[in-house]
């Protein structure tokens, strides 16, 4: 039996290269596959996300120590190959990846269930792939604010997710919101030091009316005293906030290595955000078991 899944890890801070692949590894550096979703009839599965994966699956949240890549790997291949055949949204199709699952598993011994998460990171992958693109046309002007913006999110998570972290009973979650924040901290190093590099001037108060920033206000007065799945449920609702913010900055036209970092940043709020629901789901259902014991 595997051993119980470690919750404090966090996704953000996962790096991966997307060297080219088919079946051995490339040399650091090379190019990402030229494949999209839909551009193949069956869908194909680019050698540059096993490569990815490869690099950064076991430091994912829904990770089992014990387990290796050839448990994983059906499930990101399912998830990219299912988005080109179905498309549209990753929970309408689950009942029929199940199915799918079933079939293609080859030497993976995850049920369905454990194997859900993987496959929705990789069907997210996919979206990505398709969604977010650049010609890397913005202006300097335009990057820079695009960077601000994304500066102050950043700077809100870590802190909304550092008073998280103090005020949860729980060791395991204040241990994953800890985790968060830290890496909430390190994007917001990153950013900073793009636009120092493009000559921009760093914000360092922030746009205080911003709807995000006002959404992490709210969550962080509402801490004090907390149920996990209350404080859980508003941080999920910090992380939409997050998400939202970068999917506007991908449509910026951002430059190629810019875009890259912010992709990269995106993904992985996108799982942390997936795991964070998935913690509330499984607070609110043993908080209703114990209610319905109780009467």
């Amino acid at each position: 039996m595997a051993e119980e899944r470690d919750l404090t890890h966090d996704p953000i801070s996962g790096q991966g290269t997307h060297a080219a692949d088919q079946g051995s590894r490339a040399g650091e550096g090379a190019p990402v596959a030229g494949l999209s979703p839909g551009d193949h009839p069956a869908a194909a599965y680019p050698g540059s996300e096993a490569d990815y994966w490869r690099e950064v699956y076991a430091r994912e949240p829904y990770f089992e120590s014990g387990r290796g890549f050839q448990d994983y790997s059906p499930a990101y291949e399912l998830g990219w190959v299912s988005y080109g055949m179905y498309g549209g949204d990753f929970d309408a199709a689950d009942r029929v990846m199940a199915n799918d699952w079933d079939m293609r598993k080859g030497v993976s011994t995850l049920p369905w269930e454990q194997a859900r998460q993987p496959t929705r990171a990789g069907w997210q992958r996919a979206d990505n792939a398709r969604s977010y693109a650049t010609n890397g046309s913005a202006s300097r002007e335009q990057v820079i604010e695009t960077l601000n913006d994304l500066l102050e999110n950043a700077r809100d998570g870590e802190l909304g997710f550092r008073e998280a972290a103090e005020h949860t009973r729980t060791p395991s979650l204040s241990a994953l919101f800890g985790r968060r924040a830290d890496t909430c901290h390190q994007a917001a190093a990153d950013l900073q030091e793009q636009i120092q590099r493009l000559g921009g001037k760093v914000d360092e108060g922030g746009t205080v009316t911003g709807a995000a920033h006002r959404v992490w206000v709210h969550i962080r007065g509402l801490f004090g005293g907390a149920s996990d799945e209350t404080m859980l449920h508003e941080c999920e609702r910090g992380e939409d906030a997050a998400v939202a913010r970068y999917r506007k900055a991908l449509k910026q036209d951002l430059p190629h290595d810019i875009h890259a970092m912010v992709l990269r940043q995106f993904e992985g709020a996108q799982r942390n955000h997936d795991m964070i629901r998935t913690l509330r789901d499984r607070a609110r259902a043993e908080n209703k078991t114990k209610t319905d014991d109780s009467t």
